[in-house]
């Protein structure tokens, strides 16, 4: 699926906009897939109170076992929201339990919680891929990040040239960047065409690099 080197986007809420565009598209686990799209499925920190545990896992995990959910999320831990710390972790460790047994990569939603990610990491003998979207934050958490192998998904942040993402950008091994829209009212390919001048190549030879970490994250 990543073999002619599309634009990927690691983590949209919309559908892709072309042919030449891969979208992994962040949905409702309740949702029926469409033909020839692909998914993540997730509980979001913010819709923990929507998603009672003993109801959503049942349903969570079907979404998760079909051919067209390559991964699980957004999931993750904010401490920037009022919701219970402990309960987002427990909502957190149950989605990482469904990531290593259908052996799917997990896209992280993560503010102002970093520590407590990598914490989780330490604590468990976690074999799948960890992508963490929306990456904005300086180069010592980019590097302890890095080190413990994560993959660090860059978005519209990359276009405000004073962020943080900006400046740490071309400082990263290209083999743990991805790029991203979110829910951002912004094209895939203006990212692309940011972060290749931010790392001094061309958009093809971009292209490539992720297609290849697309292709080692979701094996």
């Amino acid at each position: 699926m990543f073999s002619n080197d599309p634009f990927i986007d690691i983590h949209t809420h919309r559908s892709a906009s072309s042919p030449e565009i891969f979208a992994l598209i962040s949905s409702d686990y309740h949702a029926t897939p469409e033909q020839e799209k692909f998914y993540s499925y997730g509980i979001h920190p913010w819709h923990i109170e929507q998603n009672p545990l003993n109801e959503s896992l049942p349903v969570l995990m079907q979404a998760v076992s079909q051919s067209q959910a390559l991964a699980v999320g957004e999931a993750g831990l904010d401490r920037f929201i009022g919701m219970s710390f402990e309960l987002q972790e427990k909502y957190f460790k149950a989605q990482i339990t469904i990531s290593e047994y259908y052996k799917k990569p997990m896209i992280i939603h993560c503010v102002k919680a970093y520590s407590d990610v990598q914490e989780v990491r330490k604590a468990g003998n976690f074999k799948m891929p960890w992508v963490i979207h929306g990456f904005n934050a300086n180069k010592q958490t980019a590097d302890q990040m890095i080190k413990m192998g994560f993959y660090l998904s860059f978005g519209k942040a990359l276009l405000d040239p004073e962020s943080k993402a900006t400046q740490i950008f071309p400082l990263i091994p290209i083999k743990n960047i991805f790029l991203e829209t979110d829910d951002a009212d912004i094209d895939i390919k203006e990212v692309y065409a940011v972060a290749a001048g931010l790392r001094k190549l061309s958009v093809d030879q971009l292209k490539q690099k992720i297609a290849e970490n697309a292709r080692a994250c979701f094996k």
